[in-house]
């Protein structure tokens, strides 16, 4: 299992065209990916599920599987450079 946390810094970061991308891009991956903000745990697929999510919030990524140490790092980037 690998974890990470973020901070959202982008104010568009929980728009439905970034998160769609998002879970498009955890979608290539064999593992599975859960999204966790505040009290609110859900697997990526149905992240548009957090209601909690801002600009300011702390995620935190979970991914465990046979391909995760690619997903994660994916992910991570893909946090790094639109949310």
């Amino acid at each position: 299992m690998k974890q990470f946390s973020y901070v959202l810094t982008n104010d568009s970061a929980v728009q439905s065209r970034q998160m769609g991308n998002l879970v498009r891009e955890a979608s290539r991956f064999q593992s599975r990916v859960q999204l966790r903000s505040g009290a609110e745990n859900v697997l990526l697929a149905h992240a548009r599920a957090l209601k909690d999510m801002q600009r300011g919030s702390r995620v935190t990524v979970t991914v465990e599987g046979r391909d995760e140490e690619a997903a994660v790092a994916a992910i991570q980037d893909y946090f790094v450079a639109n949310m």
